[in-house]
């Protein structure tokens, strides 16, 4: 497990975020398929299922989400803000096209929609800012957790550029933890919400170990791994934004 608290904070302030995310935009990964094997039926099975409903939740026309955003911003009084998630929301749409470029290279069908990725986005519709960004953050641990999973399973296939997907998603997804624990720093955080947080964690992670649980097995997660780990980064997130605070 990645020690979110060890690492250097980007930054506390929303300007120096989007100036980190625009750099960052300009370094979009490029995929190598030269070396890229065949999969088989079964190695197809083990892990499209998951890649489809991962492209699926990272890409995002973010009309709703900036909505709330644009609200919050006015109440901090933190322009910058709408512009950081402008670009973190183009950011998670390059990262549904890497998914789909492997999809694609191999001649797998993308999905439109599953019932995860449903139930997610009621939730964050159903409330202001803190609901949008605790099931954003809820998804990006989760997502730690599944790429180095899916990683380790690239590995066992010798498939590089499902490898360098994982790699670029890993680094891209422990800074917008970061971001979205600032984010929360920035609100009025109460025990019920902070009840709230780890109830959605817990049944998150079961919902996700349910469905794809072959997958994170083949990269080496028991459940319990799989359980602990993310439930270890939502307390690194909530430590942080603690830090944040003062």
């Amino acid at each position: 497990m990645i020690n979110i608290r060890e690492m250097p904070c980007i930054s506390y302030n929303y300007h120096q975020w989007y100036k980190y995310l625009k750099d960052n935009d300009k370094q979009r990964l490029i995929i190598d398929f030269s070396s890229e094997p065949l999969l088989n039926k079964a190695e197809r099975k083990l892990i499209f299922p998951s890649i489809k409903a991962f492209q699926i939740g990272e890409h995002s026309d973010g009309t709703i989400l900036l909505k709330a955003v644009s609200k919050f911003a006015a109440q901090i009084d933190e322009p910058t803000y709408k512009n950081v998630m402008a670009s973190f929301i183009k950011e998670e749409n390059f990262h549904s096209y890497y998914l789909a470029q492997y999809m694609n290279y191999h001649k797998e069908p993308l999905r439109k929609s599953t019932f995860l990725d449903r139930i997610f986005r009621k939730i964050r519709q159903a409330g202001g800012i803190f609901l949008e960004i605790s099931v954003l953050e809820t998804a990006e641990i989760i997502a730690l957790s599944y790429y180095s999973a899916l990683a380790n399973t690239a590995k066992k296939l010798n498939s590089a550029a499902l490898v360098s997907i994982c790699e670029q998603m890993l680094n891209d997804e422990l800074r917008h933890i970061v971001l979205q624990s600032y984010t929360i720093s920035r609100m009025k955080i109460n025990w019920f919400k902070c009840l709230f947080r780890k109830l959605l964690m817990k049944l998150t992670t079961d919902a996700v170990w349910i469905a794809y649980h072959h997958l994170l097995k083949s990269g080496n997660y028991s459940y319990s791994h799989f359980r602990k780990e993310n439930l270890g980064y939502l307390n690194q997130s909530m430590y942080l934004s603690a830090l944040m605070q003062n």
